[in-house]
């Protein structure tokens, strides 16, 4: 079991993916992972999913974690709704709410790509906040639509 554990940590490192700061006010990942994509813009086909993997740490205890998504075209804001599945992110970790200040946990997403434009870029930006909108973590990531 601990070799496994090792292997996949191994696994997860070398496919880490350089994400872009949503901030200096919110923290950032330790760890992000996009199946096939090690190096953005991500190629994700249209109507189909954008699927991650985020490592975080909030600097806060908190009861609830909250999951809102948003994608922007150039300087324009693309209408985005946050999956209902993806809203709650106590129900997509790796460990169980309530959390600990600075317990590590891993969130696991799903968001639809849905668009009416293939082959541009949009930046999908996520942001994950605990109790009363404290800040847990935030990144964005480069998603190009083909």
């Amino acid at each position: 079991m601990v070799k496994l554990l090792i292997l996949l940590a191994v696994l997860g490192a070398a496919t880490a993916l350089e994400v872009h700061r949503c901030g200096d006010d919110y923290p950032h990942p330790t760890l992000v992972t996009v199946p096939g994509c090690n190096v953005m813009p991500c190629e994700v086909p249209n109507l189909t999913d954008f699927n991650f993997s985020v490592r975080f740490a909030p600097p806060m205890a908190t009861n609830t974690l909250t999951v809102e998504a948003s994608a922007r075209l150039g300087d324009f804001n693309v209408p985005y709704e946050t999956p209902e599945h993806l809203r709650d992110g106590c129900a997509n970790i790796d460990a169980s709410c309530p959390l600990a200040a600075g317990q590590e946990v891993t969130l696991t997403g799903t968001a639809p790509v849905e668009a009416p434009l293939t082959r541009v870029t949009v930046r999908m930006r996520f942001e994950i906040t605990g109790d009363g909108g404290a800040k847990a973590t935030c990144f964005a990531a480069d998603v190009r639509l083909i």
